[in-house]
C-alpha cells in the first residue's frame, strides 16, 4: 500500500505535458534536395517539420518521404553540415501528396556546441503503439547490469516483469506463467530455436552487436505467430560510421571480437565473433581437463536502395561442443574407448527486402516488405564413439511478407507467412544393422493475418484476425486480436488487450529437472495436438515526466491441448512422448521505470502469478509458479569516468517434488529362500510425494558491477562485477539420505559468490 501511494502521490505533482497530436486530417511530403547551382543531389540531409520531432532524411539520389504532415501550412527546415540550413513553407492537403525541390548552397560555418533531444522509443509506443506492456531495452543498458562473465541479452530479460527465471544456472525464461519453450525469439525478425549455450547457462547474442532488443509479455499483434507466450526480438546494431570501427572485449569466459563500418554511405555492416577459452585456460593450470567449449559468429549487412527501399542480410552460427573421453576420468575404457561428443547448435540465414510505396494504392504512404530464412537448430549425443548415437535436427525455411498502408489516422497491415518445417529424431548403434529409432516429420504451416490500427486524439485501437492451418495435424484455427488504448489526459493512458496464439512446435524436455541441458524439438501431428492459449490484459500507464513512467497490468491466460513431456513415455513406443493437459495462469505485472537519459537509470519490477496444469494425475504447479518475483535494477553514473550497476533479487520459492522415502529393490532367491540384491551394489529409488507439491526457500541475491570508461582514440572500459554479494545460499536442489536414522536431506546451492572482471576495448 505505501508503494502504490507514494506512485500516486508522484502521479498527482507530476508536471503537465503537451497535447497528443491530432492524427485524423494528415497528408505526404516527398521531394528532393539538391546543390543550388549544380543540381547535385544531397544525401544524408535532414528534413525536419518545424515545431516538432518529425523528421526523415535524404537517400542517396537527395530525394524523401514524409508522411503523417497535418494538413494546412507547415514549414519545413532543411540542412546539411557543410551548406546553408533552408526553410521552406508549403501547404498540405489531408489524404495528398505534395512534392517539393529544396536548393541548398555551400557555406562554410564555424559549428557551434548543439544538444539534440529527442523522444524516447518508450515515449513513442506509449503514444502510438497498441500493445500493452512492451519493454524497450537499449544495447548500452547491457553493460550497465552486473553480469556472470560478461552482459547478456537473456539475463536482462530475466529481470524484467512477468518473467520467471526458475533457478540461477539457466538463462532460459517464463513469461506470465507460460512454459520455456512458449517464447518465439527474433533475430532482426528471423527465428531462432534455441538460443542458449552451456545447458542454458549463457544466451546466444553477442552483445557488442545489439543494438536494442524489444520484449512483447502479451497482446501482441497478429503478424506474431507459432508461440503461445511472448515475443523478444533483438535488433542488431547498425554502425553509422564510414571506415572500419570496433570492438574487441576480454571476460573470464570468453573472447570477442566485433567489427563494422559504412560504405559510401549507404551500406552499413558488422560482424563479430566470440569463443569461451574455459577449456583451454584449465589445461594450462590443470593435469585434469574442462572439454567444453561454444563459438557464436554473427553477421549483418543492411544497404539503401537508390529508391528508397533497404536490402538486409543476417547470418548466426552457434556451436557448443563437449568432446571428452571418459578413460581420462577413471572409467571403463569399453565402448569405443570411453568417448563422449555432445554438441548442439543453431544456424541462421535471413534476407530482408523493405520498399517504400509513396502515396500509391490510395494511401498517404505504403511500404512492402519481405523476408525469407532458413533456420537450423541440431543436436547430437555420441557415447562410445558410436555405440550408441542419438540425434535431432530442425529446419525451419520460411518466408514472410507483409503490405502496410497509412491514410490519415488509419494503418493497415495484411501479412502471409508459410513455414516448411523439417525433424529428425534418430538413435543408433554400431553393433545394429538398422536404426534403433527413426523419426522423421515434414510438416508445412501457412498464417494470412490482417492488423487495422486507428490512431485517434483520446484512442489508439487495433484489431486483428490471424488464420493457421498446419499439415498433418487435420488443424486449422482462427486467432482474434484486439486491444484499446484510452488517454485519460496525456501522461495517463488505460489499456484492454486479449486474444488467442496457437503453437505447433514444442520442444521435449523433462520441466522436472533442474538444469536445462537441450531441447528435442518436434512438430505437432495426429499424436501431438497444437496448443492453444487465450490471454487478455488489463492496466494502465502513467508518465512523470519525460523520462519516468509507472506501469501495472492485470493479466489472465487459459491453456488448452498443451502438451507436456510424458516422464513414463516408452522410447520404442511413436506417439507417447506427451501428455495433453490444460491449465490457466492469472497475476499481475508492475514496472517503474527511468530511463537510460539520467545520471540515474534502471527499473523495478516486481510481479505476482498464480500457475496451475491439469493432467492425468490430477492439479499441480508448474515449476515456474514462482508467485512473488520482484527485481531492482539501477545503473548511476557520476558524469565521470565511473559508472556503478546494481540488481536486486527477491522472490518466493519455486515448487519441487519432494521425496518422500526410498526403496531398494531386491529379487527373491528360492535357493536361500530370501530377498536379495545380488553382488551389486544397493541402489536406492526415490518415492516422491505429490508431483510439485513442496517450495524451496525464499530466493535472495545482490549483484554488484563497477566500470571505468576512459575515451580517446581508442576507449577503454574495464569492468569488474560480482554476483551474489553477500553469498547467499539459494537452495538449487535437494539430495536426500533415507538410509541414515533419522533421514537426511542436503541442499545444493546456486551460484555462490563470483567475481568476475573484463574490459572491452572500442574504436
Amino acid at each position: 500500500m505505501l508503494l502504490v501511494a507514494l506512485i500516486a502521490l508522484t502521479a498527482a505533482t507530476a508536471a503537465p505535458q503537451p497535447p497528443l497530436i491530432r492524427a485524423d486530417s494528415l497528408g505526404t511530403l516527398q521531394g528532393r534536395v539538391v546543390e543550388v547551382t549544380t543540381a547535385t543531389p544531397i544525401g544524408s540531409a535532414s528534413v525536419v517539420l518545424r515545431g516538432t520531432r518529425r523528421g526523415t532524411a535524404t537517400g542517396d539520389d537527395g530525394r524523401f518521404l514524409l508522411s503523417g504532415v497535418p494538413a494546412g501550412s507547415a514549414q519545413i527546415i532543411v540542412g546539411r553540415l557543410g551548406y546553408r540550413t533552408d526553410t521552406v513553407s508549403v501547404t498540405m492537403r489531408a489524404g495528398d501528396t505534395t512534392t517539393i525541390t529544396v536548393s541548398l548552397a555551400p557555406s562554410t560555418a564555424q559549428l557551434q556546441a548543439v544538444k539534440v533531444a529527442a523522444a524516447a522509443t518508450e515515449r513513442d509506443q506509449f503514444r502510438l503503439s497498441g500493445s500493452p506492456g512492451v519493454v524497450n531495452v537499449r544495447g548500452e543498458m547491457l553493460k550497465r547490469v552486473p553480469v556472470i562473465g560478461e552482459p547478456d541479452v537473456l539475463r536482462v530479460v530475466q529481470l524484467l516483469p512477468g518473467v520467471v527465471a526458475t533457478n540461477d544456472f539457466t538463462a532460459g525464461y517464463n513469461v506470465r506463467g507460460g512454459e520455456s519453450d512458449q517464447n518465439l525469439v527474433l533475430l532482426d525478425g528471423f527465428p531462432i530455436y534455441n538460443p542458449f549455450h552451456l545447458g542454458g547457462l549463457f544466451g546466444t547474442f553477442i552483445d557488442e552487436t545489439v543494438g536494442e532488443f524489444e520484449l512483447l509479455p502479451g497482446g501482441f499483434p497478429a503478424r506474431y505467430g507459432s508461440r503461445l507466450s511472448s515475443v523478444l526480438s533483438v535488433v542488431p546494431k547498425t554502425e553509422e560510421r564510414s571506415g572500419v570501427h570496433g570492438a574487441a572485449s576480454v571476460s573470464v569466459l570468453a573472447s570477442t571480437l566485433s567489427l563494422g563500418g559504412t560504405v559510401r554511405g549507404s551500406t552499413s555492416w558488422n560482424v563479430a565473433a566470440r569463443r569461451t577459452y574455459a577449456d583451454r585456460f584449465v589445461s594450462l593450470l590443470s593435469e585434469r581437463q574442462l572439454p567444453y567449449y561454444f563459438t557464436d559468429m554473427q553477421a549483418h549487412v543492411r544497404h539503401r536502395l537508390r529508391n528508397g527501399g533497404a536490402l538486409s542480410v543476417t547470418l548466426y552460427g552457434g556451436k557448443d561442443v563437449l568432446d571428452a573421453s571418459l578413460a581420462s576420468f577413471g572409467d571403463s575404457t569399453q565402448a569405443g574407448g570411453g568417448q563422449l561428443l555432445f554438441d548442439w547448435g543453431n544456424t541462421l540465414l535471413g534476407v530482408a527486402y523493405t520498399q517504400p510505396l509513396g502515396a500509391r494504392w490510395g494511401g498517404d504512404s505504403t511500404r512492402v516488405m519481405q523476408r525469407v530464412s532458413w533456420t537450423g537448430f541440431g543436436t547430437t549425443l555420441d557415447l562410445g564413439s558410436g555405440s550408441l548415437r542419438f540425434t535431432n535436427q530442425l529446419g525451419d525455411s520460411r518466408a514472410w511478407g507483409e503490405l502496410s498502408r497509412w491514410r490519415g489516422a488509419h494503418e493497415t497491415l495484411v501479412g502471409y507467412e508459410w513455414s516448411g518445417l523439417r525433424t529428425r529424431y534418430d538413435v543408433t548403434a554400431a553393433a545394429s544393422p538398422d536404426p534403433i529409432l527413426a523419426v522423421g516429420q515434414r510438416p508445412s504451416a501457412a498464417s494470412l493475418y490482417v492488423d487495422h490500427t486507428v490512431r485517434a486524439s483520446r484512442l489508439v485501437a487495433r484489431v486483428g484476425l490471424r488464420g493457421e492451418t498446419v499439415t498433418g495435424t487435420g488443424w486449422s484455427g482462427l486467432s482474434p486480436r484486439l486491444s484499446l488504448k484510452w488517454f485519460a489526459n496525456p501522461n495517463l493512458a488505460l489499456t484492454i488487450a486479449g486474444g488467442g496464439t496457437t503453437q505447433w512446435t514444442p520442444a521435449l524436455r523433462n520441466e522436472q529437472a533442474p538444469v536445462r541441458i537441450f531441447d528435442f524439438w518436434l512438430t505437432a501431428d495426429r499424436n501431438t495436438p497444437v496448443a492453444r492459449a487465450w490471454q487478455g490484459s488489463v492496466g494502465g500507464e502513467q508518465w512523470l515526466g519525460a523520462t519516468r513512467f509507472v506501469r501495472l497490468e492485470g493479466w489472465v491466460k487459459r491453456y488448452n491441448h498443451l502438451p507436456s513431456s510424458n516422464l513414463f513415455n516408452d522410447p520404442e513406443v511413436i506417439g507417447d512422448e506427451f501428455i495433453v493437459t490444460t491449465g490457466q495462469s492469472y497475476g499481475a505485472d508492475l514496472l517503474v521505470r527511468q530511463l537510460e537519459s539520467e545520471r540515474v537509470s534502471g527499473w523495478i519490477a516486481y510481479s505476482f502469478a498464480v500457475n496451475w496444469r491439469d493432467g492425468a494425475d490430477g492439479r499441480f504447479a508448474p515449476v515456474q509458479d514462482r508467485r512473488h518475483n520482484l527485481n531492482v535494477v539501477t545503473s548511476y553514473r557520476r558524469g565521470g569516468a565511473w559508472s556503478y550497476g546494481a540488481r536486486i533479487g527477491l522472490g518466493s520459492g519455486t515448487p519441487f517434488t519432494d521425496v518422500v522415502g526410498q526403496l531398494v529393490r531386491r529379487r527373491y532367491d528360492p535357493i536361500s529362500n530370501s530377498f536379495t540384491t545380488g553382488n551389486l551394489d544397493v541402489p536406492r529409488e526415490p518415492i516422491g510425494g505429490v508431483r510439485n507439491g513442496a517450495r524451496f526457500p525464499l530466493f535472495q541475491r545482490v549483484d554488484l558491477s563497477v566500470t571505468r570508461t576512459k575515451p580517446g582514440k581508442r576507449t577503454w572500459a574495464p569492468y569488474l562485477s560480482i554476483v551474489n554479494a553477500y553469498n547467499a545460499r539459494n537452495v538449487f536442489t535437494y539430495f536426500f539420505d533415507y538410509s541414515d536414522n533419522p533421514p537426511t536431506r542436503t541442499a545444493i546451492s546456486q551460484f555462490p559468490f563470483i567475481p568476475t572482471a573484463g574490459v572491452t576495448v572500442s574504436w
